[in-house]
């Protein structure tokens, strides 16, 4: 344990969730990450405490209270994604995007914030996403469970705030990612999208951590309630984006 107590991220095994617990940690957070893979590379390469939960599982979500009795800090990032028209999306991966998606945020603050509040307070920060406010076809239900972050996010704010419990949500955009990298072609293809933000690059990992670490901090100690989209300008100029990627190369 340290000064600062423990942040707990979900998701953590990788990608966004890994560069998060990277920047608690550097912050001095004890850090315990969450996930249900990727935990023993995790915890042999920052040296952050582990264990692996379902969030989407209210039982063992209950259970993370006992693993961070000095919590100040919730980042609720494990999500996942299906890459399909709404039309074949079955019942059964409608209800996994979201129990984990939705669901999963929601448990997790009912097992955190009773601790974050009688430690003095804390913060919540859920990953939101670009999806949320520019949607695409065939992202099946993951652009409605993020817009359900954006406003679920509003209500913790709303509810938590009088036990000194911030929540706010970060909207990642284009970032380049393990589980990304994939979707957005070659390099070429990577770098034809790039041109088209106004900030002329995607995103990594590290960008996202660095906007967490921010809401984290005593710097943002009067913020709550707030999506802050991280995204090089993506949301700004969507319209533009979409008009170039009906010609992109595939």
């Amino acid at each position: 344990m340290t000064a600062r107590g423990t942040a707990v991220v979900t998701g953590a095994g990788q990608g966004i969730g890994r560069a998060i617990v990277e920047r608690l940690a550097a912050d001095g957070y004890d850090v315990l990450g969450l996930d249900v893979q990727g935990l023993d590379a995790l915890g042999a390469e920052t040296g952050c405490r582990t264990a692996q939960v379902d969030v989407s599982d209210p039982a063992q979500v209950a259970d993370v209270a006992d693993l961070a009795p000095d919590c100040r800090v919730l980042v609720n990032n494990a999500a996942i994604q299906r890459y399909q028209d709404l039309l074949h999306t079955t019942p059964e991966e409608m209800r996994s995007i979201l129990d984990i998606n939705v669901m999963g945020p929601v448990l997790m603050a009912q097992a955190l914030v009773p601790v974050m509040a009688r430690n003095g307070g804390g913060s919540v920060i859920n990953l939101s996403s670009i999806t949320s406010v520019a949607h695409a076809a065939g992202t099946s239900l993951y652009p409605a469970s993020k817009a359900a972050i954006n406003q679920i996010t509003q209500a913790m704010a709303v509810e938590f705030g009088a036990l000194g419990v911030r929540c706010n949500a970060v909207g990642p955009g284009t970032v380049l990612t393990e589980g990304t990298a994939g979707h957005y072609g070659d390099e070429s293809a990577q770098a034809a999208i790039a041109g088209t933000l106004p900030l002329g690059r995607m995103g990594g990992p590290r960008d996202i951590a660095d906007a967490v670490g921010f809401l984290c901090s005593d710097e943002a100690s009067w913020i709550t309630g707030q999506t802050l989209f991280v995204d090089g300008g993506y949301t700004a100029a969507h319209g533009q984006f979409f008009r170039w990627a009906r010609k992109a190369p595939k």
